[in-house]
């Protein structure tokens, strides 16, 4: 599907609508994917599928319906269904009409690549056969999945307003392990062109056999050196409780906390849909997304706010538009282990979960590598451990960042946090 047909689409469903406020959202996704487990291909598909979404109202009322048949003769049946649901729905006292005409979309650049979208499967097949080459050759066993996605999107209202986005990704993600000795990596862009399978490849496959004869780790307190992945395992868990209206309500760590510190002043986190994270211009309701700065060293600026909560409390409307950057510094990871005397250093975090959302309290486990460092050397692998952290505590206590990567939705630097104690829970 191209965007044009996307809009057309849209356009002609808001036609359908034939009420007071109607509003439009057209999303298509082609995925195409190969698995891999145990140095084999188990799965290797190419789907396509698009949704519409059609919501009426009348100014008090409005109800939406979903649907993928974009014939007119289907839109027609849905339109009808939408307006049927909407007579027989009561009065919402949230109601709000589409946003007013002369809505301005950021152009996203670089968010499409033309060969990606093409999704062509000789590319993927090449980088999983090389990576279970690589894995075979190391005598590991390689797993995980290599996706290529062209996403469409398009929104249309009775106000007037037109848009459309196009964009493409590719994902790569991996782990190779023997036993419990084990390395993961992720990796994605926009085009394959940026996607170094086979820098990684073998980067990975050293990383797993270092991690072999683990040991339980010493209890004390450390410096623990979270690589660029860890850190972006942190992140959703902040980005899904900024939201104005549960902080208003007195629901998450954010309640009160507008305009003041709640956290350290190197910790600074942003969002700029045309930054090198990509993101969306708009939402599923037509608002445009803007860069915007959520935490700046340590002090709360914005919080995702939707447009009802924004018109209530005086507030402009906010989303969070699929993308987040963690400010950082200069230097890898490796350079920032050559500085730390003591420490713990983390790779990544998995099956992490929330303990107390008014506090921002998780919990989690490490995963496919965790070591001990002493006096700027990676020693001895240490096994996989429990923790409980606050994240905005962790990041009071930041001693060093280093250069932002690219972790799929978020660009974000490695991070060295001090004073931690172990066992962390």
């Amino acid at each position: 599907m191209t965007a044009e047909r996307a809009v057309e689409i849209a356009a002609k469903a808001v036609e359908a609508g034939g009420t007071l406020h109607a509003s439009a959202f057209v999303s298509f996704d082609r995925v195409a994917s190969v698995r891999f487990g145990k140095n084999s291909i188990t799965q290797n598909q190419d789907t396509g599928s698009v949704s519409v979404t059609l919501t009426v109202g009348d100014g008090s009322r409005k109800a939406s319906v979903s649907f993928e048949d974009t014939t007119p003769e289907s839109m027609e049946r849905a339109a009808s269904k939408a307006r049927t649901l909407m007579e027989a729905s009561p009065a919402d006292p949230e109601y709000m009409p589409p946003p007013e005409e002369g809505q301005v979309y950021p152009f996203i650049s670089d968010s499409l690549d033309p060969e990606a979208a093409e999704c062509p499967v000789q590319r993927r097949i090449e980088a999983v056969k090389g990576l279970i080459d690589t894995a075979e050759g190391f005598g590991l066993e390689a797993g995980g999945i290599c996706s290529n996605v062209h996403t469409v999107m398009a929104h249309a209202s009775s106000t007037g307003n037109l848009a459309s986005h196009e964009k493409t990704a590719v994902t790569l993600s991996f782990t190779m392990d023997r036993g419990s000795a084990s390395s993961f990596r992720q990796l994605h862009h926009e085009s394959w062109g940026s996607i170094p399978w086979r820098e990684a490849s073998e980067q990975v496959a050293r990383e797993a056999l270092a991690n072999a004869d683990q040991r339980d780790g010493e209890p004390g307190e450390y410096s623990i050196i979270f690589e660029p992945q860890a850190v972006a395992d942190l992140l959703p868990f902040l980005a899904w409780s900024m939201d104005a209206r549960r902080a208003d309500e007195g629901l998450t760590v954010f309640s009160g906390m507008q305009g003041k510190q709640l956290s350290g002043q190197r910790f600074t986190l942003r969002s700029d849909p045309d930054g090198p994270a990509k993101g969306i211009p708009f939402n599923d309701e037509g608002v445009p997304s803007r860069d915007s700065v959520w935490i700046r060293n340590g002090t709360l600026e914005n919080l995702a706010c939707d447009r009802y909560w924004a018109a209530k409390t005086g507030r402009e409307p906010l989303f969070l538009p699929d993308c987040l950057e963690m400010k950082g510094d200069a230097g890898s990871t490796r350079d920032l282990i050559r500085k730390t005397t003591r420490g713990i250093l983390v790779r990544r975090l998995w099956y992490i979960r929330f303990v107390d959302q008014k506090t921002l309290l998780l919990t989690g486990m490490t995963r496919d590598g965790v070591f001990m460092v002493r006096d700027g050397r990676t020693e001895e692998p240490i096994r996989d451990f429990r923790w409980n952290w606050r994240p905005l505590e962790l990041f009071e206590r930041i001693e060093a960042l280093g250069a932002p990567e690219r972790k799929s939705y978020a660009f974000v630097p490695p991070v060295v946090v001090g004073g931690v104690k172990f066992p962390c829970v």
